[in-house]
């Protein structure tokens, strides 16, 4: 058994074909075949059902995909010790962020921290608050910055980063625009566009139309430029965080609603996995990004920092 063949297994999880694995390994089928045989062998099981060009993991093979998981997690970690060595002249960062924090409050710090440590390399992973939680707890990414919502991990340790009003906005020409005191009644005329299950957003704009027809009609849409397009059209309204439509209530292009009783603010966490510790080039960013002002709270990271010095 090497690490070879284990990552070829690896590679066969994920493509779900010894072809593709092949070509991402960069080598032949029939190599990646001696690679599976020779671990089938060593192991004394069978990894895999093959149904003619189809395979399928068994339950000897699942064991191997998740304790395969562990040990690329522990060489990464062994390989992020040795990168501290070298003071941050290389090594990779891996953040999963939500649409918020990926488009709106990252990518100015990720733009300097990078000025300032070149050598590192920076992925950025999107999902909702689910996914992103699921991948920092599964090891997949250093940090992850999402909403406060559906934080139910054990395995996660969670800090506030960043507050922020959010606002219901429609197309700045809309006939709801400029009336006072808005009311769930007044708006009934008017398409809902709604975020995706598990987000703030989409809790507390039911919250407000709750008992009233908007509160199941409407559409509903996964990302924050979607709901602006939309919005930007007469009849359409939607509920965002200010940091997204500052532009283009700017711009002239949407204005904010006055809602009675429409005062809510949404949460933002940085959550990294409380069983693993974070590499010095994660350590860095974090710092990096506690003394910029972008985060309205990003003295939270401090705290966080202190349980690593």
């Amino acid at each position: 058994m090497n690490e070879t063949s284990l990552r070829v297994f690896a590679a066969i999880c994920d493509t779900g074909s010894f072809t593709k694995a092949a070509n991402e390994m960069f080598i032949t089928q029939p190599a990646v075949s001696r690679h599976i045989q020779a671990l089938e062998h060593h192991y004394g099981v069978e990894l895999f059902e093959r149904q003619g060009r189809t395979v399928s993991l068994t339950a000897n093979g699942e064991i191997l995909r998740a304790k395969t998981r562990e040990l690329f997690s522990l060489h990464d970690e062994l390989e992020g010790l040795f990168d501290d060595i070298v003071e941050l002249r290389r090594g990779r960062i891996t953040i999963a962020a939500s649409a918020t924090m990926a488009s709106y409050l990252l990518p100015d710090a990720i733009i300097s921290f990078r000025q300032l440590y070149p050598g590192i390399q920076i992925e950025m992973l999107a999902g909702n608050t689910h996914e992103v939680n699921r991948l920092v707890e599964e090891g997949l990414a250093d940090m992850g910055f999402a909403g406060s919502a559906g934080m139910d991990r054990r395995r996660l340790s969670k800090t506030i980063v960043h507050k922020d009003p959010l606002v219901m906005v429609a197309a700045a020409k809309d006939t709801l625009c400029g009336q006072d005191n808005l009311r769930p009644h007044d708006m009934v005329d008017h398409t809902f566009v709604w975020r995706e299950k598990g987000t703030q957003t989409r809790l507390y704009a039911r919250s407000l139309f709750k008992n009233t027809k908007m509160n199941e009609s409407g559409m509903m849409v996964g990302r924050i430029e979607t709901a602006k397009k939309f919005a930007a059209r007469s009849g359409y309204i939607t509920a965002l965080p200010e940091i997204t439509v500052k532009q283009e209530i700017s711009d002239g292009i949407l204005a904010r609603l006055n809602v009675v009783g429409f005062k809510y603010t949404v949460h933002f966490d940085v959550v990294i996995n409380a069983a693993r510790r974070p590499s010095m080039a994660a350590q860095s960013f974090l710092q990096h990004l506690s003394k910029r002002n972008e985060l309205s709270h990003a003295c939270g990271l401090k705290k966080m920092l202190e349980l690593y010095d």
